[in-house]
């Protein structure tokens, strides 16, 4: 969820944007808005309802989460936000079994929350496999280079037969188009506990992470999925929408389980 900034008497909002929501609608789920309690013992309260959890994008989570650099305010997640969805994760990704999507900033968290760093400008921080520049993944980029910003899809090679790759219905050997909007992206060399990469664009960005083979949310066969793009602003694209379909039959699976 957003939440804008407050104003003279305006208190602020939690928002968060109807392409998730009618994704899992979508998808046969119900879809829950959890706002950002300040009091973080009512989160243990509230996921004793839910069978599945997604963390949503935004803007940049602060870097001190993860040892970066200083970064400009407005780039920043407000405070309240940011704090809510770092102690968010922590619970449900340590304290239980509950299936979990992470979508671009919810991918980064995935990350974060796990112990994983990220690199917190792309375009200034990275280069191609080659030596040249890397793809204009934000919206920001695409804009200075005079492209289309909305239009832009780039492929994004799997791991065969990973998770992402499964989750995608992308063969061994085959690449998935994608959209692309984000800035940063999860550094290769601090991915978290339990997590490993399982898909990349051709710049070598990290664009999908998974539960590693040996860890134990793989040998109980965990759904943990982060994809850096936006699936659900494809949703008329059959691959894109399976993470929320496969998201929801773990949830459904889980509850199951759980009686």
């Amino acid at each position: 969820m957003s939440i804008p900034p407050p104003s003279g008497d305006d208190p602020g909002e939690a928002m968060a944007p109807l392409a998730y929501i009618d994704a899992i609608a979508g998808a046969g789920g119900i879809p829950i808005c959890i706002p950002p309690y300040q009091d973080y013992r009512q989160i243990r309260e509230i996921i004793t309802l839910l069978s599945g959890f997604l963390f949503i994008g935004g803007a940049d989570y602060r870097p001190e989460h993860y040892g970066g650099h200083p970064q400009p305010d407005e780039e920043l997640m407000h405070p309240r936000r940011d704090d809510f969805d770092i102690a968010l994760a922590k619970i449900i990704l340590e304290e239980t079994d509950l299936p979990v999507l992470g979508i671009c900033g919810g991918c980064q968290l995935l990350a974060i929350s796990r112990g994983g760093a990220l690199i917190q400008d792309i375009g200034t921080e990275c280069k191609a496999a080659d030596g040249g520049a890397p793809l204009p993944h934000s919206q920001q980029d695409r804009e200075k280079q005079g492209k289309e910003a909305s239009l832009f899809r780039h492929p994004v090679r799997f791991i065969p037969n990973g998770l992402a790759a499964r989750t995608t219905d992308t063969p061994p050997g085959a690449m998935l188009a994608t959209n692309s909007f984000h800035h940063q992206a999860i550094h290769p060399d601090w991915l978290g506990k339990y997590l490993i990469a399982s898909a990349w664009s051709a710049d070598g960005i990290i664009e999908a992470i998974e539960p590693d083979p040996g860890s134990p949310w793989a040998a109980s066969n965990r759904f943990v999925l982060g994809l850096q793009w936006h699936p659900e602003r494809m949703q008329d694209e059959a691959p894109h929408r399976q993470p929320f379909l496969a998201l929801v039959k773990a949830a459904a699976n889980n509850r199951v389980s759980a009686f």
